[in-house]
């Protein structure tokens, strides 16, 4: 039931994008309260204009005459309309002629039970004025919705698993005043969020004040990866940023023998590390920590060691342990080495279960989905792969070191899918350059008639849709074989370097 006297708004952790042809809703990364976390979904421009009048600090009284108004209804519709959303416990949907409408649960909320969360952005309905509605395409028009910077690619470690291109030699890094610029038109836009990573992020000399920008401006990242031991310097100043999301300590072992072999680093390493994690753990940031499984650590011994040493911990949020996956930088003979069997794994995992239960405090993540990847076995097309969606094209851009601008985390300095440069361009003029758009509309005669895919029959869904994806093309077949099947599909050949583990 509405009251009229009450103020309803717009969930403040709920964001509106007018993207030409639709709105985008959608909730920042970082969000942990009584709403949907990750929301993002597509709306009808109306709907974005109803919700725009929630967007201010006036009671359903005041509003439901604006609303007869503008949608030229009654009162009585309008309010049937507003029930839906007001207070929803759980996500909820319409009908369109383009197929559902999806919104988060909790859309409208009563104003006096948030206290300090509120936010008013007085938007105006004119903003969302459209003349072709397109609820389905996948890419963003006006822009990316997730703009991630590789600060730098050093680090401090020389881990034989590293996926990330740190041997390309970077002479002109992009000034900070550049990023700062960047990152003022990213919230402009308005971005869900603005990622950092390295190398090691805590190598590139202005990480703190680019990092604070990021938490005023409300786009910092979800959580931040490092491999460098924690200090009472550096949590002093990733306290003073406002910083509230999730340290990520990327730790294999706490065998200085095992980390020696695996990422070059010694006992004192090995000690300083966990020392920044008890540092962390008193600290109040939250934490989590991630190992990558190898040879050199795919073993109850050395696992059931860092569990015991991790459940002397009293706020770590959890633990994840990852299989290691191909590197597009790393020689696969020498690679393969270092990638554990999947019955070695799977045995360690069922091991590992009984010790976690005894430990039941503390969280820990097993990262079986990784031996449940299905490859050569999806009919259909790229619309039907299993897993996340591949955001390369459709919401993210990637900025290196150098300010040349790629679609993918993992492909780095590949000239194949580099697509503008932001020390001379913007990130709209990058997301719709010349090269941008000869990626996402490729045609069968871009296609080398070597690949499968240059004639199959699924060509204009699979390609259409976008959801190949490119660095598990190349890791599996090779940087000249870009264009060939996603090693997903039932159609792709054999490939030269396996992506399983056997």
């Amino acid at each position: 039931m509405i009251n009229l006297d009450k103020v309803y708004l717009l969930n403040p952790h709920y964001h509106l994008r007018h993207d030409i042809h639709r709105v985008v809703l959608f909730s920042r990364g970082g969000t942990e309260r009584d709403c949907s976390h990750n929301w993002q979904s597509f709306i009808h421009p109306l709907q974005a204009a109803l919700l725009s009048f929630f967007t201010y600090n006036r009671t359903m009284r005041e509003i439901l005459p604006l609303l007869c108004d503008y949608f030229c209804k009654s009162p009585r519709t309008i309010e049937k309309w507003m029930t839906e959303f007001i207070e929803n416990p759980h996500p909820i949907y319409t009908c369109s002629p383009q197929g559902k409408i999806y919104f988060p649960k909790r859309v409208l909320i009563e104003a006096e039970k948030e206290e300090s969360h509120l936010r008013f952005d007085r938007l105006k309905a004119g903003n969302f004025i459209w003349k072709k509605l397109d609820l389905k395409t996948r890419r963003f028009y006006t822009g990316p919705a997730i703009v991630t910077f590789m600060l730098t690619n050093r680090c401090i470690t020389r881990c034989k698993y590293c996926y990330a291109d740190t041997s390309t030699a970077v002479t002109h890094p992009l000034p900070t005043a550049r990023i700062m610029e960047l990152i003022d038109e990213a919230a402009r836009m308005p971005v869900k969020q603005v990622n950092l990573i390295g190398g090691e992020l805590f190598l590139h000399k202005e990480w703190q004040p680019i990092l604070k920008r990021l938490v005023e401006l409300d786009i910092a990242p979800e959580y931040i990866s490092t491999k460098m031991p924690m200090d009472s310097e550096r949590i002093a100043a990733l306290a003073d940023t406002g910083y509230r999301g999730t340290i990520q300590v990327s730790l294999d072992a706490c065998d200085e023998k095992i980390l020696q072999a695996s990422i070059g680093a010694g006992r004192e390493y090995t000690e300083a590390m966990l020392k920044g994690l008890q540092m962390l753990d008193e600290s109040g940031l939250e934490y989590q920590v991630s190992s990558v499984l190898t040879t050199y650590n795919c073993n109850i011994r050395a696992m059931a060691r860092m569990l015991q040493m991790l459940a002397t911990l009293k706020r770590i949020r959890d633990w994840r342990i990852v299989p290691v996956s191909n590197s597009i930088t790393k020689e696969y003979n020498a690679f393969i080495r270092l990638k554990p069997k999947q019955e070695q794994i799977a045995a360690l995992f069922g091991q590992m279960r009984p010790l976690m239960a005894r430990h039941s405090s503390l969280s820990v993540i097993l990262g079986e989905e990784a031996l449940n990847k299905q490859f050569m076995t999806t009919e259909g097309g790229s619309c039907n792969f299993s897993g996340s969606e591949c955001s390369a094209l459709t919401t993210h851009l990637f900025i290196l070191p150098d300010g040349k601008t790629t679609i993918c985390e993992q492909l780095y300095w590949n000239p194949q899918f580099i697509v503008g440069d932001v020390t001379q361009e913007s990130l709209q003029e990058v997301w719709n350059s010349q090269r941008t758009w000869q990626l996402y509309q490729l045609t069968r005669k871009d296609i080398s008639p070597r690949s499968p895919c240059r004639e199959c029959t699924l060509f204009d869904t699979c390609f259409g849709y976008q959801n190949r994806c490119w660095s598990d093309i190349i890791k599996a077949y090779g940087a000249e074989c870009w264009d060939f099947p996603d090693p997903r599909c039932r159609l792709a050949p054999n490939m030269k370097n396996r992506l399983d583990y056997e």
